[in-house]
């Protein structure tokens, strides 16, 4: 079920994974890059769910102002909406992949788990059954 969609992202519902499922298309910055991760914890809220599987593999560099904007306001509003298992597809572009993982390596101590995958199957998995040991990255 599609919640969301713009040029520079998608937001849907799967339900067999129940789980939000957060896609990126290219490079998206201040309200475009936000609205995509707000609408994500909208949905979640509204399914009651506690998973996002986040696809960046077709994503690009995150600004600044935007890392910090996640660190000051995202990730308690995604806490608050019932995120507890966030599965992070890397990036495809070697230069995004460096933005993203600089990112999440600056956010220190999350309230929720978070793995990176290679893998949409493995990321799935993971999310099917979190306390499963998987070989994650990053």
């Amino acid at each position: 079920m599609v919640h969301f969609e713009s040029k520079h992202g998608l937001v849907s519902w799967n339900e067999d994974l129940k789980a939000v499922i957060m896609e990126w298309r290219g490079f998206a910055y201040g309200p475009e890059f936000q609205s995509i991760l707000l609408k994500g914890a909208e949905l979640l809220e509204l399914r009651k769910g506690s998973k996002v599987l986040m696809d960046t593999r077709g994503g690009s560099a995150i600004k600044a102002e935007d890392k910090e904007w996640i660190g000051e306001f995202f990730i308690r509003r995604a806490y608050e909406s019932g995120l507890r298992h966030l599965a992070l597809l890397q990036p495809n572009s070697v230069v995004a992949r460096l933005s993203v993982n600089r990112t999440v390596e600056g956010l220190g101590a999350l309230p929720y788990r978070q793995e990176s995958f290679e893998d949409w199957d493995e990321a799935v998995r993971w999310l099917a059954d979190p306390s499963a040991t998987l070989r994650a990255i990053g």
